[in-house]
């Protein structure tokens, strides 16, 4: 199918919200903090023919929810795409996803520490040993796989001790900040600090990031998407990603409301620098 939109050169992500559900219930999670509901669904058949409309560039297709190989057509979805990206906390079956998936649709990368399937580490929902054995098996199968874990205060010295198992194991364990607020004090590193600081104000913003949420809604930002609100088009509807379409300042009256996803200082695609998800003025 030829596609008959383009993602603007600038951005360097799109991901595809398949479900907002999750088996694991994790207390710091970012998407429950943000009075995450669940929503209508596409099925698969719909995304592929939203998704396969479009071109990407070298920018890769990351599937994300939730968990998203809780969707009911995650392999027949995968199955129609190419050069994709999958983050997932593991708890589906290795095995059948081993039988049905091809190594050959993520997407591929010189960058020495890239890795298509990142997967998330969660300590209090999560067994080391079986973390450790399912990640050696989609290795051992082809998959480029990445752990990652939050650094929750509460949970430092399991990310250390995971660490040291998976270095053990030759396999990558990285960490990620926290974002969020524990008590009074907001953790995290951001590029505009203002946007976390709970006191709504009137900005314009906008995205390098093409967001899309279980519906098809498109989203400037990750607080709008939760929220269910400010969709600027649908994904299966005949809408301009160029131009006037993601690439213009929108204004906001929710500025300092804002997810800590969208505000954060985090590195590019190419790992070799600083941006952030939005631009604020």
């Amino acid at each position: 199918m030829k596609p008959l939109n383009r993602l603007p050169d600038r951005f360097n992500y799109a991901e595809v919200y398949l479900t907002l559900d999750c088996n694991l219930g994790c207390g710091y999670c970012i998407n429950k903090e943000s009075g995450v509901e669940k929503r209508e669904e596409l099925t698969s058949q719909q995304w592929a023919e939203a998704l396969n409309k479009i071109d990407f560039g070298d920018v890769a297709i990351t599937l994300g929810g939730g968990e998203p190989t809780l969707h009911p057509g995650f392999f027949d979805l995968v199955d129609r795409l190419d050069n994709i990206d999958l983050l997932t906390n593991l708890q589906f079956d290795v095995d059948e996803f081993i039988d049905r998936v091809d190594p050959q649709k993520f997407s591929t990368s010189d960058i020495p520490f890239f890795h298509p399937i990142r997967a998330s580490y969660h300590p209090s929902q999560m067994d080391k040993d079986d973390t450790l054995s399912r990640v050696k098996k989609l290795r051992d199968n082809g998959f480029n796989v990445g752990l990652f874990g939050v650094m929750h205060p509460h949970q430092i010295n399991d990310n250390m001790e995971m660490s040291f198992l998976s270095q053990r194991e030759g396999i990558p364990f990285y960490t990620k900040d926290f974002l969020g607020r524990i008590g009074t004090q907001m953790f995290g590193y951001f590029k505009y600090p203002e946007g976390v600081d709970g006191n709504p104000k009137d900005a314009e913003c906008r995205t390098r990031e093409l967001l899309i949420a279980p519906d098809g809604d498109i989203h400037r930002c990750h607080r709008d998407l939760y929220h269910n609100e400010n969709p600027i088009g649908n994904v299966t509807q005949d809408f301009k990603l160029e131009g006037g379409g993601l690439d213009k300042f929108r204004p906001c009256n929710n500025y300092g409301n804002c997810n800590p996803c969208d505000v954060k200082a985090k590195t590019n695609k190419y790992l070799n620098n600083v941006e952030c998800q939005v631009e604020i003025k």
